[in-house]
């Protein structure tokens, strides 16, 4: 058994040190979720985020510019390290239980 017992706490180490990892870089992406307007034929993308019971609404500018393609993807890059970060802390979770036994 402690082969297997080694085996789990490694694995469990690797998930914290990546589960850092991650709460390290969504520090550096904007929270928040995106929401797209048209007025006069135009569409403006605007970025909405609670602060405290407010909800915050800024605007980025027309959804064909720079910024807001960059804001784009920054966003989807932090809702994919969300999802990571979800199944690392359910691994984890599983992982105290099993150890425990």
């Amino acid at each position: 058994m402690g082969i297997i017992s080694d085996i789990l706490k490694d694995e469990y180490e690797r998930l914290k040190t990546l589960e850092t990892q991650y709460l390290d870089k969504l520090k550096d992406l904007p929270k928040g979720s995106l929401s797209k307007r048209k007025r006069s034929g135009n569409t403006y993308l605007y970025l909405m985020y609670r602060a405290g019971n407010k909800v915050i609404t800024k605007y980025v500018g027309r959804i064909d510019s720079e910024k807001s393609i960059q804001l784009i993807k920054q966003v989807e890059k932090r809702k994919q390290i969300e999802e990571k970060l979800r199944q690392v802390k359910k691994d984890l979770n599983e992982l105290k239980k099993t150890i425990k036994r």
